[in-house]
């Protein structure tokens, strides 16, 4: 923030915005949107999303403001939610690419009566071994985090991470056989 009358005038707001004046949050909310926008646009190059996530943002201000205590803070505390969303958008996005990347390297093989069609990912994880099967129906078809999965499976990031690279190679094998048989 440019000045100290600016900063006071914030910090004013926060502290009238989590006693409850709706006049005090939406000026405060007016001040710092575009901001947020701007920080968002530059950090996703994607104005659309940039949108997505200050709204998601915004969001997420107003719902746990109440739970900042120092109001001096919330210029730095508030741009760390953003930054948040947008790594999450960058996370969610990258593996949405990933699984439509991993869908059109999918082969089309022929089958018997002369029809072709892809082989579906659910036949593919069918034959796989459960545990690295799992992983991937997380990753891919649920989008959950590395973290998450961890969570899930009671296992290290790491045990994640590897049974993640192990199951994308096993596949990209299963693939190739079901190829070669037809």
């Amino acid at each position: 923030m440019h000045n100290l009358k600016e900063r006071s005038f914030n910090e004013w707001l926060v502290i009238e915005s989590q006693r409850g004046e709706k006049d005090a949050f939406n000026t405060l909310i007016k001040n710092w949107e575009q901001r947020y926008f701007l920080y968002a646009l530059n950090r996703l190059k994607n104005r659309e999303a940039a949108k997505d996530v200050t709204q998601e943002c915004l969001i997420s201000i107003s719902k746990s403001l109440h739970k900042l205590s120092d109001p001096a803070s919330y210029p730095k505390w508030s741009f760390r939610i953003v930054e948040r969303r947008c790594v999450d958008w960058l996370r969610k996005t990258i593996r949405e690419r990933e699984f439509i990347q991993v869908q059109q390297e999918l082969p089309e093989i022929p089958i018997h009566d002369g029809i072709e069609e892809k082989i579906s990912v659910e036949q593919v994880l069918s034959k796989m071994d459960a545990r690295l099967s799992t992983i991937l129906r997380l990753y891919y078809l649920e989008a959950l985090t590395i973290q998450e999965i961890a969570e899930v499976s009671d296992v290290p990031r790491g045990t994640v991470k590897s049974r993640l690279f192990y199951a994308r190679k096993m596949m990209i094998k299963l693939l190739e056989i079901d190829h070669e048989q037809y």
